[in-house]
C-alpha cells in the first residue's frame, strides 16, 4: 500500500526489472512511502507462489519466526519497488509493520528503490543485480555482517512495540495511524542522485558526519566542496565516499 498521494508517483513498465515506481513529485527525505501489506504465509510456501509470479521477489519477512508477508501482486503497491545497490528509500519495522521511507530528497522522475538486501544463507535463487548503479555490488545479497547490523538497529527499535501477530493465512491490515515522518538513523546508508547537479559549499573545513547526513539528506545532491576540493557522493558505514576535483 502507498501512502504518498496517488499524484506523488506512478508505476511504470521498465526493460530489465519489470514494474517499477518513479516520482512524479519532489519527495522529502524522511517521507513515508507505503506499508508493505498483505497475506501472511508461511515461509515455506515462499518459492511456489513466487514462482506462480514470474519468479519475482515479492515476499517480505514478517516476525522472523518463519513468516513471511505476501502481497497481492497485481495491485500496485510498495512490492513494485525495485532494488538498488544504492538506494533512495528504505524500511523502517513499527508496530509489525514494514514501512518504506525516503532516505533522502527525491527528485521528479526518479526511480524509487530500495535495497533488498537478501540473507546469502537463504535459498533464494535471485541473486545477480540489474540496477546499474556505479555503487553495484553485483549481487542483492548482503554481507553478513549488514545483516547484523540492521537486526541489531531493528531490535533496538521495536523494543517496547506492542502488537498483534497475525497468524498464517490471515492479512496485515494497515494500521489505525502511521508516523509523520522518518527520522535519520546512522546505519542507514546514503547515496546521492549523481543524475542531477550538485550543492555547492565554500566551507574551509569538512563539517561532521551528522551535519554531512543531513546536507545529503535535506538536498538529494552530490556535496561539493570548492575549497577543499572533493565532491561528497555519499556515506555508507560511515565513510564518506568521494570524488575528487
Amino acid at each position: 500500500m502507498f501512502l504518498l498521494p496517488a499524484d506523488y508517483y506512478k508505476t511504470v513498465k521498465t526493460k530489465k526489472k519489470g514494474r517499477g515506481v518513479f516520482a512524479r513529485k519532489e519527495i522529502p527525505g524522511g517521507t513515508l512511502v507505503g506499508d508493505y501489506l498483505g497475506k501472511i504465509i508461511r515461509d515455506s510456501e515462499i518459492d511456489a507462489l513466487e514462482k506462480k509470479y514470474g519468479g519475482a521477489s515479492y515476499s517480505m519477512d514478517y516476525t522472523g519466526d518463519d513468516t513471511s508477508i505476501f502481497p497481492a501482486v497485481k495491485t500496485s503497491g510498495v512490492h513494485l519497488i525495485n532494488h538498488s545497490c544504492a538506494p533512495n528509500c528504505d524500511v523502517y519495522y513499527y508496530f509489525g509493520h514494514t514501512l518504506y521511507f525516503a532516505l533522502r530528497r527525491i527528485f521528479p522522475g526518479e526511480e524509487l528503490t530500495v535495497d533488498y538486501g537478501f540473507d546469502p544463507q537463504s535459498d533464494n535463487a535471485v541473486s545477480y543485480c540489474l540496477c546499474g548503479s556505479p555503487f553495484c555490488r553485483g549481487t542483492m545479497y548482503a554481507s553478513p555482517e549488514k545483516l547484523e547490523k540492521f537486526h541489531v538497529f531493528f531490535q533496538q527499535q521495536i523494543k517496547g512495540q506492542r502488537f498483534k501477530i497475525c497468524r498464517p493465512g490471515t492479512f496485515l491490515e494497515p494500521l489505525a495511524k502511521y508516523p509523520k515522518r522518518i527520522k535519520d538513523f546512522s546505519c542507514y546508508d546514503l547515496f546521492a542522485d549523481l543524475e542531477v547537479r550538485p550543492e555547492f559549499y565554500d566551507d574551509n573545513k569538512l563539517p561532521n558526519i551528522s551535519e554531512l547526513r543531513q546536507r545529503l539528506r535535506n538536498t538529494g545532491r552530490r556535496l561539493k566542496f570548492r575549497r577543499l576540493g572533493f565532491t561528497i557522493l555519499g556515506i555508507v558505514d560511515g565513510r564518506l565516499i568521494i570524488e575528487k576535483r
